[in-house]
């Protein structure tokens, strides 16, 4: 977690190239929507997934996330983040960029963690598409 507050937030911006893959990978439908509307995974989720979800999350999720991402990383919290998107996608394709935008800020308080968690544990995420994407990223971006 130290990574991705350091100089140039490097791992910061590789968390978030990984999400945004595996968001056109598992809900391509979901991601050609944000395209259209010009929707960017900064816009939503850099404070979901720099914060572990404990910026705004139920109490029950953010614990239950924790206890996993200590035992398997960042594995699960991409998976929440998919879940979370997956849950609520046929609301958010109903809606322009604004009201997305909307829908997001008002998510935390709508969320049921044990549903959450459960859907995120369904989703059939290996740790080797993860690293497929940060070597994609590393390669992209050399230190310099």
């Amino acid at each position: 977690m130290r990574g991705l507050f350091g100089e140039g937030m490097r791992e910061t911006h590789q968390v978030l190239y990984v999400a945004e893959k595996l968001i056109h990978q598992f809900l391509p439908k979901l991601a050609r929507h944000f395209d259209k509307e010009h929707l960017h995974i900064t816009m939503f989720a850099t404070q979901w997934l720099l914060t572990q979800f404990t910026s705004s999350f139920p109490f029950e999720l953010v614990t239950r996330v924790w206890d996993c991402f200590l035992q398997e990383g960042w594995k699960i919290t991409y998976r929440v983040m998919l879940a979370l998107l997956s849950t609520n996608q046929s609301n958010i394709l109903q809606h322009g960029f604004e009201e997305i935008l909307a829908l997001f800020r008002e998510l935390p308080d709508r969320v049921e963690g044990s549903i959450v968690l459960e859907a995120a544990l369904k989703i059939p995420l290996r740790s080797s598409q993860i690293l497929k994407y940060e070597q994609e990223w590393q390669q992209s971006h050399p230190l310099s």
